[in-house]
């Protein structure tokens, strides 16, 4: 069972005009199929930042942030600065490593305690297994975490703003799946909560799935955020 990757954008600016973070969660849905029960898969995760700062300012910023990334997440490393294709922004990134838990709802996996940052839980019924819902969930150290890299920014307002949330879901099983949600953007595209929508994806193919703003401020007031439903029975 290969891990599940989570790719994470934190857009870390120097002024306020500069600021806007995101978070982006690569889900393969082969590591979703079975429980993780008390150990959780630690999956990779990049963190970029991106803002109007000099390349000069790269090694100040890393300076900052490094040091409160380490104390937060697991397997952290400097990948790079750069500046952004066509933009006059740039980038510093790093890779490090959230947990992902999977369990049902009579296991009580929503109970599950996140020490870092954030996490990712897979719930479902027992008696429908093959529907598995996705959940985006604050963990215990979001609030110290966000106030510690916002003090440590002039103008980053993690904490009041929250982040954009996007998951990259990827069918790598050999079969066809669906994703079922609502209230989402899917490939760019905006969906309301009128009604669900259903997406399905063949072998290989993979859907983006950004939430909402309000979504993205829910985690942070309410804990947890419900992305959508991925059916292993199409």
């Amino acid at each position: 069972m290969k891990y599940t990757k989570i790719l994470s954008a934190l857009f870390i600016g120097l002024t306020v005009t500069a600021c806007n973070y995101e978070t982006q969660v690569s889900l393969y849905a082969s590591d979703l199929t079975e429980d993780t029960a008390d150990k959780p898969i630690y999956a990779p995760i990049q963190l970029v930042g991106t803002g109007t700062f000099s390349q000069e300012d790269c090694d100040k910023i890393r300076g900052k942030v490094e040091p409160s990334l380490n104390r937060y997440f697991q397997n952290v490393e400097f990948k790079g600065c750069a500046r952004d294709s066509g933009s006059i922004d740039r980038k510093i990134s790093f890779s490090a490593s959230v947990p992902v838990h999977i369990g049902s709802w009579q296991s009580n996996v929503t109970e599950t305690k996140i020490q870092q940052p954030y996490g990712v839980l897979i719930g479902y019924d027992q008696e429908t297994p093959k529907e598995k819902l996705v959940l985006i969930a604050k963990g215990d150290t979001y609030d110290v975490f966000t106030k510690e890299l916002d003090n440590e920014l002039t103008g980053s307002k993690l904490y009041s703003d929250g982040a954009e949330i996007t998951i990259d879901l990827q069918n790598d099983t050999r079969e066809q799946i669906s994703f079922i949600g609502s209230g989402v953007f899917v490939n760019g595209t905006a969906y309301g909560n009128v009604r669900q929508m259903k997406f399905s994806l063949q072998r290989r193919d993979n859907l983006l799935i950004q939430l909402s703003d309000v979504s993205s401020q829910h985690i942070k007031s309410d804990g947890m955020e419900l992305v959508g439903t991925i059916n292993f029975g199409q």
